[in-house]
């Protein structure tokens, strides 16, 4: 199991796990949270005919969730994995509580990982790491940051004895 594919594999099972929640979008409409990985992809900038500034011509990611691969572990047989979850949503209600859905999304994936901290048949979630979880305290309406940590176990090579 390699650290891209366990990567692959979260962004499919964040996807699924959160597939009935809809979230609004940006420029309009409702909208599933999109996995990403790593990074939110660039978006183009165009400077359009009469205009000296460049203005953004790509489609905002939001929602989204960016899963990333910080760091690893090495150990005899194994390897514990650390994950960062970044969710990003947009709520331009008044009543300034998007956070509320980024909850709600942290709820369902912590929920999703408790019950069952397999992933795959090739993955366990290190119970005795936990899932850590914050939201930003920035103000940034109509936009909600939101991540979550947690480290993994997966098989890795074991040393091969050449005088056995």
């Amino acid at each position: 199991m390699t650290v891209f594919q366990l990567q692959k594999d979260l962004m499919e099972e964040i996807e699924s796990v959160l597939s009935d929640i809809m979230l609004k979008k940006p420029k309009g409409g409702m909208g599933t949270i999109k996995s990403y990985s790593h990074e939110l992809p660039k978006r183009e900038q165009v400077v359009k005919p009469g205009s000296l500034m460049p203005e953004d011509d790509g489609d905002d990611p939001y929602p989204f969730c960016v899963v990333r691969m910080e760091s690893g572990s090495i150990y005899p047989g194994k390897q514990g994995i650390r994950t960062v979850l970044v969710f990003g949503i947009f709520d331009d209600a008044l009543e300034n509580q998007g956070h509320q859905a980024l909850l709600n999304v942290i709820h369902r994936v912590a929920e999703r990982f408790v019950m069952d901290p397999v992933l795959k048949n090739r993955y366990q979630l290190n119970g005795k790491e936990g899932i850590g979880w914050i939201l930003d305290d920035e103000e940034r309406y109509p936009y909600y940051i939101g991540a979550m940590e947690m480290v993994w176990d997966t098989f890795f090579v074991e040393r091969e004895d050449r005088y056995v």
